[in-house]
């Protein structure tokens, strides 16, 4: 007799059916983005740790790198360099893992939240690097599948300054460094995918790497790609000598070292083995990376230190591509010690940077044992 009523409870009714209505394909909608996030989670794990479900060695990729100054929006031309040599390596599918000692942090009390520079900023100004060569490539965007390739990467802030070359090594023998084998390098060395073959190398064997230099030629396009949409093509599109082999021209020079990390561990104890004499003073002190002749005598001191059967300089192998065409500025504490007005100081062998072979201790020191193919006519320097 009265319709209203009625109205009411169909009106209810209906408002009832569209909730539960709403609500059933809102949680189905939501189940099946669940359902994406985790199967990209999951090709993610797939693509870090399928080395480890097979059995086969994972690499960690170990370099230094300075905080960047926040004081000022001024770009370094060889700061975005190294950025995207570190975002190549990012990149690289036959890496592991990414490490980076971030040394001249600014994290104190007596620093304004503005001008802090940390791991944290770091990560954030790496990821929107990452986005914004995404952006650029959708290619690349689609092979990850939405995955953010910064997963892979480990900061770690320093706060004692640059690490000298001994302390790098511990570094890369620290448990922040997951990979079995350990490629360590100036942070401007891009690797492309011969990589891969550092999996294999055998356990007696430090592995040493001179670079292929930089050419529009011969640097493979999955690697020159991050140069050239990162940094551009000001300095390719003038570069004079880059294009030369390196690993041909000077095979007694090297950037990179590959190791297994188990049997590096516990050798390293004494500092003294990576120390060098002073042009100044002629007193022994630790030198660092991009010093000149720092090389040399890391591995002088890496052959006094471990128990190695042999070093090979596997750059016709392995290949490293040099992302540093600007003008050269190197960040080291330690340069100064080693040259004089601004010209090369010659230091002695087997420290590096003269022939010239003193006594020291009262013993003749000789440089290292180079020969590229030692270890191939000892049945291989790497598992078949």
């Amino acid at each position: 007799d009265h319709p209203y009523p009625r109205r009411k409870v169909i009106l209810f009714l209906f408002s009832i059916g569209f909730f539960l209505g709403t609500t059933f394909f809102s949680q189905h909608i939501e189940n099946d983005l669940d359902h994406q996030l985790l199967a990209a989670r999951t090709n993610a794990l797939r693509s870090t740790h399928h080395n480890d479900i097979n059995g086969a060695k994972t690499i960690s990729y170990v370099t230094s790198f300075w905080a960047r100054d926040r004081h000022t929006t001024r770009v370094i031309p060889h700061r975005r360099e190294v950025e995207a040599a570190l975002l190549a390596n990012i990149y690289n599918p036959h890496i592991d893992q990414v490490v980076v000692f971030l040394d001249g942090v600014s994290t104190g009390d007596d620093v304004d939240e503005e001008h802090k520079s940390s791991c944290v900023h770091f990560n954030q100004d790496m990821a929107e690097l990452s986005r914004q060569f995404l952006q650029k490539r959708d290619s690349d965007a689609e092979q990850h599948n939405g995955v953010d390739p910064m997963s892979k990467v480990a900061c770690v802030n320093v706060i004692t300054g640059q690490p000298t070359y001994h302390q790098m090594f511990l570094n890369a023998l620290s448990n922040v460094v997951t990979g079995d084998i350990v490629v360590m390098a100036n942070a401007d060395m891009a690797f492309d995918d011969s990589i891969a073959k550092a999996r294999k190398l055998k356990e007696d064997v430090l592995v040493v790497l001179g670079t292929r230099g930089f050419s529009t030629k011969t640097t493979p396009a999955s690697t020159r790609k991050f140069y050239v949409g990162i940094v551009g093509t000001e300095h390719t599109d003038h570069q004079k000598d880059w294009d030369k082999d390196q690993c041909k021209v000077n095979p007694w020079s090297w950037d990179s070292w590959i190791f297994h990390k188990k049997t590096v561990q516990g050798q390293l104890i004494h500092e003294e083995d990576f120390q060098r004499p002073s042009t100044l003073s002629n007193e022994m002190k630790s030198f660092y990376m991009n010093e000149n002749g720092a090389e040399n005598a890391a591995l002088w001191a890496m052959e006094q230190s471990s128990n190695f059967a042999t070093t090979y300089n596997a750059c016709d192998e392995i290949q490293s591509w040099s992302f540093h065409l600007t003008s050269r500025m190197h960040h080291s504490q330690g340069q100064s010690v080693w040259s004089e007005n601004g010209y090369r100081a010659y230091i002695p062998k087997p420290w590096g940077g003269s022939k010239v072979r003193p006594r020291h201790n009262g013993k003749r020191q000789e440089s290292p044992p180079y020969p590229p193919k030692w270890c191939e006519r000892e049945n291989g320097c790497f598992i078949d």
